[in-house]
């Protein structure tokens, strides 16, 4: 296998990223469940096998959502639709996600969000940047901390999510949005000022987390199957409380 630059892989991301969203255009959208609080859509998987094909390069394999994993030098994690509950019902929270990893470090993301056409990238050497053919408004500061989070999730196995939710409401303003990768776009953007959660799979925030590391800011795990990430304050008390949950 010839070596392949981050910024290479990022640039087959984002591309197949552009082209797969053209797909929503044009697929039918049924849905079938895909468990007691999850569903799946005939558009995630038309866009997943998309993504696969669009991305089968030597020497490389993909974790996704839908359609399985597997392993190879190089990794493609793939989210073809998250936020799904949001899109099967028109709203406009959700998006199209990619990053690549090579021998098991991340190095290309990418979240494309189809609704507002907006395209955020970043790799290692390659600044984060968005792409953007709608209204942009420059992220103003506020006297409270802005947190992206869907806690308390619904069937959550853990205790203790209610009283985070309550407690964060007294310390900064709270927007539940659904869609993990997004909301990591958002923070990298600088439109957040942190984002966390439970119960999130690799595909989830692995691009998520090349941008908001190239943008400057933490990404830390909490648990299994947690995360928070963003700038400031808020980090380390969100970080602390979910470590709590998950202990």
């Amino acid at each position: 296998m010839d070596a392949v630059t981050p910024g290479e892989l990022l640039a087959l991301a984002a591309q197949s990223c552009v082209d797969a969203a053209k797909l929503l255009h044009e697929v039918r959208v049924d849905v079938s469940v895909k468990g007691t609080f999850d569903q799946v859509s005939t558009a995630d998987l038309e866009v997943e096998a998309f993504l696969r094909r669009a991305l089968a390069v030597p020497g490389s394999a993909v974790v996704g959502e839908e359609l399985g994993s597997a392993s190879a030098p190089i990794t493609w994690y793939v989210d073809p639709i998250d936020g799904t509950r949001n899109f099967v019902r028109g709203i406009p929270l959700s998006c199209i996600s990619v990053a690549a990893a090579v021998d098991g470090t991340l190095v290309a993301g990418c979240v494309l969000d189809p609704f507002r056409d907006e395209l955020f990238t970043a790799a290692v050497d390659v600044p984060f940047s968005v792409r953007s053919t709608g209204l942009v408004i420059p992220p103003g500061a506020s006297p409270r901390p802005l947190v992206l989070t869907d806690i308390p999730l619904p069937g959550s196995p853990y205790s203790g999510e209610m009283e985070l939710l309550n407690s964060l409401l007294g310390v900064a303003d709270v927007r539940r949005v659904y869609v993990t990768a997004l909301s990591l776009a958002w923070v990298a953007a600088g439109r957040a000022d942190a984002a966390a959660n439970l119960g999130i799979h690799p595909w989830d925030v692995a691009a998520g987390s090349v941008l908001v590391r190239a943008a400057g800011g933490e990404f830390h795990h909490v648990g299994s199957d947690g995360f928070v990430a963003g700038r400031g304050e808020i980090v380390g008390w969100l970080r602390e409380r979910l470590e709590d949950i998950v202990s």
